[in-house]
């Protein structure tokens, strides 16, 4: 697992478009399936480049898996860092309607975040594409922002919507802090504790 670069960026959001096609948060922001894989790549795309300029994306040299993490102090996204990307066209892509769920989705899972407290690293979204999982990629790009936290005795912190997932970070460590339901969808704040 290396750095990706920003040519590598069409390939990862691909990659996460993919993982995250059923996955809640993708669902709010589009209702439509046969619109999901393009919109979503769109969403990644700006993710990752918040990404590369503000924290690590890190991945496999084809970016089939992809985790994007933010260190100590950049990890609270700000409305600037979203425009400077390209995100205030969302609502024209999307929907005025599937842009307010998200944004309803995302702040609502705000006061876990804030409750971490101090220093701490953050897992924004990691993924794998469907040809490559189960060899392993996903609890290594989580290894990547733990290691890291773990030698500078900082938590690391994450949000989910799926009971998979949930059950996928609680055998690394996380714990869940808080639960929301939004939409119908339960949305989950993760922390691994500093060790």
């Amino acid at each position: 697992m290396d750095q990706i670069g920003p040519d590598q960026v069409d390939a990862a959001a691909r990659s996460l478009a993919e993982a995250f096609h059923d996955d809640p948060l993708l669902m709010l922001l589009s209702p439509d399936e046969r619109r999901r894989p393009e919109l979503g790549r769109w969403f990644f795309a700006r993710a990752l480049t918040i990404g590369l300029q503000s924290g690590h994306v890190w991945g496999t040299d084809d970016a089939s898996a992809v985790a994007v993490w933010f260190p100590p102090g950049r990890t609270h996204i700000t409305p600037i860092q979203m425009l400077r990307v390209g995100m205030g066209a969302l609502p024209f892509k999307a929907g005025w309607r599937s842009s307010a769920r998200l944004l309803q989705a995302m702040s609502a899972t705000e006061s876990f975040h804030n409750a971490v407290g101090g220093p701490h690293w953050y897992l924004m979204a990691i993924g794998t594409r469907a040809s490559r999982r189960g060899q392993g990629l996903g609890g290594q790009l989580v290894e990547m922002g733990v290691s890291r936290a773990d030698a500078a005795g900082l938590p690391c912190y994450l949000e989910t919507a799926t009971d998979a997932n949930l059950a996928f970070y609680s055998k690394r460590g996380f714990e869940v802090i808080g639960q929301r339901v939004v939409h119908g969808f339960t949305l989950s704040g993760m922390v691994r504790p500093a060790r």
